[in-house]
């Protein structure tokens, strides 16, 4: 086993599943879709925009890629890819992400990388942010300067 583990070569073609970004998306924001992936593989190669359409609450997008079969093409940083698929009113829906990329018999393969279900709110979620707040040491130096100024103030009434 100690001599097969020294012969495994990494993998360079994969791809994992899919996700949205934002998480929980609000109406009208920009929602991308992210998919980290391997030397061998490219999600949307640029000059063909990817095809996107809704019917109803379902969505799909076809992305066109690039996958090498053979490990001297793999020119490919691995890396996570992102890519904007649109924003959306407040809803359910679902995201159907498909890739399609030319085969050596000079057709397409076509593939379902995922299917994301998502809720869109109609308002902005609530975003928390921390407040800075006096300890203890803080809160003792505080009422040492009220006490003073309180003593002086006093001390100059009786004068």
């Amino acid at each position: 086993m100690l001599a097969l583990a020294l012969c495994a070569q990494r993998a360079l073609a994969f791809v994992d599943p899919p996700y949205i970004t934002p998480a929980n998306p609000t109406a009208g924001e920009t929602i991308s879709v992210n998919v980290y992936r391997g030397e061998c593989d490219v999600l949307n190669i640029g000059i063909v925009p990817p095809v996107i359409e809704q019917h109803e609450s379902a969505i799909t997008a076809l992305f066109t890629g690039i996958h090498a079969e053979d490990p001297e093409w793999c020119l490919y940083s691995i890396g996570t890819e992102t890519v904007p698929v649109g924003s959306y009113p407040a809803g359910s829906y679902t995201l159907d992400v498909e890739r399609r990329y030319g085969n050596a018999l000079g057709s397409w393969t076509q593939e379902t990388l995922g299917i994301i279900p998502f809720t869109v709110s109609g308002m902005p979620s609530q975003q928390t942010f921390e407040a800075p707040t006096l300890r203890h040491v803080g809160l003792g130096a505080l009422l040492l300067g009220l006490i003073t100024i309180a003593m002086l103030t006093l001390r100059t009434r009786r004068v």
